[in-house]
């Protein structure tokens, strides 16, 4: 796991760092499943692709976790795995492998935040925190 939690007044926040930018996507997903309790077992799976297309990666970091958001809370998708197939500063294509199936969720989102939100290159890592709106 490349991703910790942070405190933050009311909301939920995390802070990611991993070697590179496709790394941040993906972990950035897998916290925001483990958060909402969104994980499914390796059984049945559908694979999906993800297409986003954003500003400038920042934009498309928020607009990639507002999909997932989406999906997991209104169409019931629950993830086994994913995968950031293509990435570039305003867009990126991924492959989600998962159920579509009315489980109950551990926690609720409200949105994904641009408060404070930095992407950054720090000794040849690349890091960002992200709040969520709880």
């Amino acid at each position: 796991m490349t991703y910790r939690f942070i405190d933050h007044t009311a909301d939920i926040g995390i802070h990611i760092v991993t070697v590179d930018v496709k790394g941040l996507f993906e972990e950035a997903a897998y916290a925001l499943i483990d958060i909402l309790g969104a994980k499914c077992p390796d059984k049945g799976l559908k694979h999906q692709d993800i297409t986003i297309e954003g500003l400038d990666l920042a934009d498309t970091l928020v607009r990639w976790l507002q999909e997932l958001l989406y999906l997991i809370e209104v169409k019931d998708l629950r993830v086994f795995s994913l995968k950031v197939v293509r990435i570039h500063e305003t867009g990126l294509e991924a492959e989600v492998a998962g159920i579509y199936a009315p489980t109950g969720l551990k926690k609720e989102i409200k949105a994904v935040t641009y408060h404070n939100l930095d992407i950054q290159e720090v000794d040849n890592h690349v890091q960002a925190t992200i709040i969520f709106d709880t």
